[in-house]
């Protein structure tokens, strides 16, 4: 029994989208959780602002994979692109975890809190060194 690439491809648009809804609903509610309980503050204001460029630029990923569904003959440029919002992700969750966890670890378990810090900046790192590999063989000559 064969599967319709046309279903097959709805079935990964209609996922797409759902997970950039979630995504949204996640990030409008961790925002208002966020405001509500806490005074806000400089790091309030950095993580909030880090939060949702990482959030735009995940949901910015998904719209890039999107169209490449629909035309995967221009892999190399959706590849590229999808290298920089990694940089920008990376670059926005290491400045945003590491001055948090920075922040908060005056207060408790420094070295806990740092490495968990730097976890959370690593694994966005991991992502763009793989992204780069495979634009780097995308390109390489045959």
């Amino acid at each position: 029994m064969k599967s319709n690439p046309n279903q097959s491809h709805q079935l990964l648009h209609a996922s797409l989208a759902l997970l950039c809804l979630a995504l949204l609903t996640v990030g409008i509610w961790a925002t208002v959780l966020l405001v509500l309980t806490t005074k806000i503050n400089l790091a309030l204001i950095l993580v909030l602002g880090g939060g949702w460029v990482v959030l735009g630029c995940t949901i910015f990923g998904i719209v890039i994979l999107w169209r490449l569904i629909q035309r995967p003959q221009q892999v190399v440029l959706a590849v590229h692109r999808l290298r920089w919002l990694l940089g920008i992700i990376t670059v926005s969750i290491a400045t945003t975890s590491l001055t948090f966890a920075y922040i908060w670890a005056k207060s408790g378990d420094a070295p806990g809190l740092i490495f968990i810090g730097l976890f959370l900046s690593a694994m966005p790192f991991a992502c763009w060194v793989l992204v780069s590999v495979w634009q780097t063989t995308l390109t390489s000559p045959k």
